[in-house]
């Protein structure tokens, strides 16, 4: 049976109270299945008491940190500050039983950094890590990832999990000149175990991560 999900970010709790609140209700009503928790750097201290009491029932999946600059697993100088910052997504997963952490492959699209991606997600080490596959150069920097043939590596050589995003996927075939209807079948047969799910342009090269409805 398909379950839907809502993002949270992990600041929401202490910033947003009532946005809370309000997201969390349509959930316990069955509107949403579970919550997405966008884990902010640095926020596990000063949140995670709020964050266990309200969903403490609530089904979860744990996003780490997206940006380069908090996590780039395709930058062998970053690794300390990778695993740094990825400590409070594993504790949110600990705190909330979440069996899925979501998280980006690196920046650079060449061999080097798909081979330390692939090292860093096996010096991680943790069963929980979801690889999600991205647009191709959506800010001015190319990433890792951005096709079914390298996130079929990274799952290969590191036995994780795969979040297919289907806007990303749109965004990458367009900076790339593929059919993005034929790597949707590629990505699906590597047997996802999250989708995520956005509107936006379907001729764009930059995910917008519109609401649905808000594009075409």
């Amino acid at each position: 049976m398909r379950k839907f999900g809502i993002c949270l970010e992990s600041i929401d709790f202490t910033k947003k109270p009532e946005f809370v609140d309000k997201v969390l209700k349509i959930v316990k009503d069955g509107t949403f299945d579970f919550v997405q928790l966008i884990v902010i750097p640095h926020s596990y201290n000063d949140n995670h008491a709020i964050v266990e009491e309200k969903m403490k029932d609530i089904r979860t999946v744990i996003h780490a940190p997206y940006r380069p600059q908090e996590i780039d697993v395709g930058n062998k100088d970053a690794f300390e500050n990778n695993i740094n910052n990825l400590k409070d997504s594993q504790k949110f997963a600990d705190l909330l039983h979440a069996d899925i952490i979501v998280l980006h492959s690196g920046v650079g699209d060449d061999e080097e950094h798909l081979c330390e991606t692939i090292r860093q997600f096996r010096m991680i080490n943790d069963p929980r890590i979801t690889v999600e596959n991205l647009p191709y150069n959506p800010h001015g920097y190319r990433l890792c990832g951005a096709t079914p043939e390298n996130i079929k590596r990274i799952i290969d050589e590191t036995n994780c999990k795969f979040c297919f995003d289907f806007a990303h996927a749109i965004c990458a075939a367009n900076s790339l000149e593929r059919n993005f209807y034929d790597d949707f079948a590629e990505y699906n047969a590597l047997n996802p175990v999250l989708y995520h799910l956005s509107d936006g342009d379907s001729a764009d090269t930059t995910d917008e991560h519109l609401h649905l409805g808000l594009g075409n």
